[in-house]
């Protein structure tokens, strides 16, 4: 990805995508195949890149070469859905894929997390450069197992609730645009014995639905280990 933006970045310099600048996209595009996610994001990047170089004197060929390099992308897949069951893999394979792609936020809103395949993940997203935002229930903090002091010393900024009552949901958005929600508890017995499941969906009304219940409880609740 960065090496196709680093390209991107030089085509732009004299405000023309050449034939051979769009040999060199189309075979790192061939070399990096990239996912619906990767694609909107890199399709946003295009625009920012224009946008930092517009001005009123070279307006058309700026826009020309937007519309030269938007028409080499391949499209991106129809939204997507899905939905896995446990026990087995298939919940846990799902969050991991989904902290693995997120290009530039990640917001975690669980009641635990002990299960440090998810834990490991987390913080390669973060030393990678996604911001990553978690909310968690207090009363889990002290269960065997449990990564949330893990995720603090690597550096990720948590809340927990601070009420006598539960913060029970369990979900994550992605980059503003995918959900992850179900009853799928971020344990290792939920992977290993419980029957949960787990909705993954790009649906614009529910993901702002969400994202607003995630900012919502940011606001009020107060920074582990402060």
């Amino acid at each position: 990805m960065e090496a196709i933006i680093e390209h991107l970045k030089s085509s732009i310099d004299d405000e023309n995508l050449s034939g051979s600048e769009r040999k060199v996209l189309k075979q790192l595009l061939r070399e990096t195949p990239l996912s619906r996610q990767q694609l909107l994001f890199l399709r946003s990047k295009i625009y920012d890149i224009a946008h930092e170089h517009i001005h009123a004197s070279n307006y058309r060929s700026v826009l020309q070469w937007l519309k030269d390099v938007t028409g080499s992308l391949p499209l991106p897949d129809v939204p997507t859905s899905n939905a896995w069951f446990s026990p087995g893999d298939a919940c846990r394979n799902g969050i991991l894929r989904e902290l693995n792609e997120a290009q530039q936020e990640i917001k975690i809103c669980v009641f635990t997390i002990s299960d440090d395949l998810i834990s490991t993940e987390i913080v390669r997203a973060h030393n990678r450069g996604v911001s990553v935002e978690v909310i968690t229930d207090n009363d889990k903090l002290a269960d065997e197992g449990s990564d949330i002091d893990y995720l603090a010393k690597h550096g990720i900024v948590i809340k927990t609730d601070d009420t006598p009552n539960h913060m029970h949901h369990k979900f994550m958005v992605a980059d503003s645009r995918r959900l992850l929600t179900g009853s799928y508890n971020w344990t290792r017995s939920a992977a290993r014995f419980n029957q949960e499941n787990l909705l993954l969906t790009e649906d614009a009304m529910l993901v702002r639905a969400y994202l607003k219940e995630f900012e919502q409880l940011w606001k009020v609740m107060p920074h582990y280990g402060v």
